[in-house]
């Protein structure tokens, strides 16, 4: 038996921003060294899947639906923290455990602006709807129920618009 080892890497730019992909494949082949060119054939069968992999990979990056998110941070996981002080308790209204906070408060959520790449997918969505700048403000206009211009969206905004918009049907795919 014969180890191979194929490893594969692709890096996407875009908007000066770059995104790797790489896969490694590990196996054995049979067939004897007499034989270069089965071999060879085995060893390129792996090399065409790691490339199926990858571009696998990068299709599921630049699809639609995970445009849109990929500038949401990940989540962060929260943390316990000692219980407060029972002044704290009474004060507060709370008993039990707490959490604390990670990012912003919800009123400060509201400030937050939307992203480059939400406003350029929400953008890229008009243009394949035909779409103007100004009937994309209506539409914004229409789904959020008030007049916001797409470059002054917040982010929670511009992933309620994104939400519905994607959801339409001229905006799915059938796989």
């Amino acid at each position: 038996m014969i180890k191979v080892n194929v490893g594969m890497s692709r890096k996407v730019s875009q908007d000066f921003n770059s995104t790797g992909f790489s896969v490694n494949l590990e196996g054995e082949i049979g067939g004897p060294l007499d034989d270069p060119e089965r071999v060879i054939e085995q060893i390129r069968q792996y090399y065409d899947l790691a490339e199926e992999a990858i571009q696998d990979q990068i299709g599921r990056y630049r699809s639609d639906s995970a445009i849109a998110s990929h500038d949401e941070p990940p989540p962060q996981p929260q943390r316990k923290t000692a219980p407060a002080s029972s002044s704290n308790r009474q004060r507060n209204g709370h008993a039990g455990n707490y959490q604390r906070r990670v990012g912003p408060s919800p009123e400060e959520a509201e400030l937050v602006p939307a992203t480059p790449k939400q406003v350029q997918f929400l953008r890229n969505l008009a243009t394949r709807e035909g779409l103007s700048e100004p009937q994309l403000n209506q539409k914004i206009a229409d789904i959020l129920g008030q007049q916001v211009p797409v470059s002054q969206l917040t982010k929670r905004q511009a992933a309620n618009v994104l939400d519905v918009m994607t959801q339409q049907k001229s905006y799915t795919k059938n796989f």
